[in-house]
C-alpha cells in the first residue's frame, strides 16, 4: 500500500426507509474519483466500505471511476457509524474502534497500492489522526472532512492532504 484515502460517503437524501446519494453526491463522488485516479496513476486499488446504502453506492461510484471489478470492493459493518446503525450491525462507535480499524488497514495494505476506505464522519474523524500517530509517530491536526471528501494519505511522502 502506498497510498490511503479514508473517504466520506457523497451528500444524501431519504428514500423511503434508506439514505441514498443525492444527485450532489454523485457529482462529488464521481469528483473525487477523478482525483484519486490522478493519484493512483494506474496503480492497482481496494475499496472497504461500510454497508450503509449512501457508503456502498458511494464506493461503487469509486470503484467505476477507477475501472475496478465488483471483486475489488469489501463491505465491513463495522465501518458504519452514526445514529442509523441497524441494531444488528456492531458498529465503529459501539463495539469497535481505532484499534480495530488500523487492524482492518494492516489486514488489507497488501490488496493493492491503493486501499480506499468510504464510511462516515466520525471514522473520517478518528481514523487519519490515529493512522498518522501510529504510523509515522506523527501528531496531526487534520480539518473536519466533509461529505464527498477524502483524506489521502501518502505513505511515501507520509503526507496527508484533504481532495477534493
Amino acid at each position: 500500500m502506498k497510498h490511503f484515502f479514508v473517504v466520506r460517503h457523497g451528500s444524501y437524501h431519504s428514500h423511503g426507509r434508506e439514505d441514498v446519494l443525492s444527485p450532489l453526491g454523485h457529482e462529488q463522488m464521481m469528483t473525487l474519483g477523478r482525483f484519486i485516479k490522478d493519484i493512483l496513476h494506474g496503480s492497482s486499488a481496494y475499496i472497504c466500505s461500510s454497508p450503509a446504502p449512501r457508503a456502498v453506492q458511494s464506493a461503487q461510484i469509486l470503484g467505476n471511476a477507477l475501472s475496478l471489478p465488483s471483486s475489488s470492493l469489501e463491505e465491513i459493518p463495522y465501518l458504519w457509524s452514526g445514529s442509523d446503525v441497524p441494531n444488528d450491525n456492531p458498529g465503529y462507535a459501539a463495539i469497535f474502534g481505532q484499534k480495530d480499524l488500523m487492524a482492518l488497514v494492516e489486514e488489507r495494505k497488501e490488496k493493492a497500492d491503493g486501499l480506499i476506505m468510504v464510511t462516515h464522519f466520525e471514522v473520517v474523524r478518528d481514523l487519519p489522526h490515529c493512522f498518522m500517530d501510529q504510523a509515522f509517530q506523527q501528531k496531526v491536526k487534520i480539518p473536519e472532512v466533509g461529505k464527498g471528501q477524502a483524506v489521502h494519505i501518502n505513505l511515501e511522502r507520509r503526507t496527508y492532504q484533504i481532495i477534493p
